[in-house]
């Protein structure tokens, strides 16, 4: 797979959003839920991904963010497929990959979940991220 594969999956993708593929093509973005999630074309071993990735929010976490609260975002890292990333600018990113032989469907329903999973995070940093966190894990783990 490859590159014109990945274009081949990102037009089959619009037509499961009702959108023009030849737009998605050139802007490789998608808005889901107020969260615009970029997509990119990834090599790999298993003949290409798609990658997409969003920032949760619109803050960057505090200069001073405490070290209970890096440790709990690492543990968080580890839930669900999703990979939850920390920018030099302090901004958090969630991005996951998938296989470009995936249908559309999935890829659809992936990137409606990795929005939601962003909208979430957001409103727990609004509320008092250290605290949300706890209580999102505490949900994963049940």
């Amino acid at each position: 797979m490859s590159q014109e594969r990945y274009e081949i999956a990102l037009a089959e993708l619009a037509g499961d959003f009702g959108l023009d593929g030849a737009n998605l093509a050139k802007y490789q973005e998608l808005i889901i839920g107020g969260v615009a999630i970029a997509l990119s074309y990834e090599p790999d071993e298993m003949g290409g991904s798609m990658q997409g990735a969003c920032y949760i929010g619109t803050e960057a976490l505090p200069v001073n963010a405490s070290s209970d609260l890096l440790q709990l975002l690492l543990q968080v890292n580890t839930q669900g497929p999703a990979t939850l990333g920390l920018q030099h600018s302090g901004r958090l990113v969630l991005s996951r990959r998938e296989p470009l032989d995936a249908p559309p469907s999935r890829l659809a329903r992936v990137w409606r979940e990795l929005a939601a999973a962003s909208n979430l995070w957001a409103d727990a940093f609004e509320q008092g991220l250290e605290m949300k966190a706890r209580e999102i894990l505490y949900l994963n783990e049940r």
